[in-house]
């Protein structure tokens, strides 16, 4: 044996436990579990959630914020429009959007092919093009 070994404390007789037991409530405590007040539990339905934003991306900041203005003139005025100015941006919140409205390329990618990628990625998400062409020349007939 070690010199380093410490001795070991001896203990007389086994260890007592403290045992845990049931006390009734008396009182102002057993009137509050038989009699509850306050509110009764209910059941709610999921809260509503906010309405989520149109996604404007492509074309450039001028065609965006044409087919803004013309898409606010029909849909409700509670409606947010949010833009994206990269590929990278309208596939990380396409998701998080109501609908996509592309005005044309983004980052040297054609419009049909970012239409395609949110339809494989969202195929529920409604996705609307709009030709960079025909965009500021529509608004400009209307001014």
């Amino acid at each position: 044996m070690s010199d380093m070994a410490s001795p070991m404390p001896n203990t007389a007789g086994p260890a007592r436990a403290t045992r845990l037991r049931h006390v009734p409530a008396r009182g102002d405590a057993a009137r509050a579990l038989a009699h509850p007040r306050g509110p009764r539990l209910r059941l709610l339905s999921s809260p509503t959630t906010a309405a989520k934003p149109v996604l404007l991306a492509g074309g450039g900041l001028a065609a965006q914020d044409s087919i803004r203005r013309d898409l606010s003139q029909t849909m409700p005025s509670t409606t947010e429009f949010e833009h994206a100015g990269a590929l990278w941006e309208v596939l990380a919140r396409a998701s998080e959007s109501s609908m996509v409205v592309l005005g044309g390329e983004l980052d040297d990618v054609p419009a049909e092919s970012v239409m395609q990628m949110l339809a494989h990625r969202n195929p529920t998400l409604p996705v609307v093009r709009f030709d960079d062409t025909t965009a500021p020349a529509a608004v400009s007939a209307r001014a």
